[in-house]
């Protein structure tokens, strides 16, 4: 017997639990159909996240996010705590039968993406707006969270 074929063999091994995994992963898709590959996350939409930069100031937090091609009016921006979330739909670029996708890399369908602040912010004093594709939310932080100046006294002052 060489070797590879030998069942002590650590890489052996590893190829007969990855073949027993996949051939489990078949067997479920085979007697389950559709809701197998739903559940195994191989087709159906799912959710997205789009990117995202977070940049804290003295007396806000911005989170900017890409969106593009996104309606703006279809996006539905919360806060709770401090807890921001965005949610919306971006839109598929059709194909006709006669069409042949080489490549498709852009994100479509519904995305979702909730991002902690890194400082406690007023949900009252929250203002979005998108250009060009870009998502700014602009939050100020609670008066709690604006650094401020102290000012030492010494002895005798």
């Amino acid at each position: 017997m060489e070797q590879d074929q030998q069942p002590d063999n650590p890489v052996t091994a590893s190829v007969q639990r990855l073949r027993q995994e996949f051939d489990r992963w078949l067997e479920t898709a085979m007697s389950q159909g559709g809701k197998a590959l739903d559940a195994l996350g191989l087709r159906g939409k799912r959710p997205w996240y789009p990117a995202a930069d977070i940049v804290e100031t003295p007396d806000s937090v911005y989170v900017t996010v890409n969106l593009p091609g996104v309606d703006p009016a279809a996006v539905n921006v919360s806060i709770a705590g401090n807890m921001l979330t965005i949610k919306g739909d971006a839109p598929e670029t059709p194909l006709t039968d006669r069409d042949v996708a080489h490549m498709r890399q852009r994100n479509y369908g519904p995305f979702e993406r909730s991002i902690p602040m890194p400082a406690p912010v007023d949900p009252d004093r929250v203002t979005a707006e998108a250009k060009q594709g870009v998502l700014t939310v602009r939050m100020a932080k609670t008066e709690r969270a604006v650094a401020r100046q102290i000012h030492v006294r010494g002895e005798g002052a």
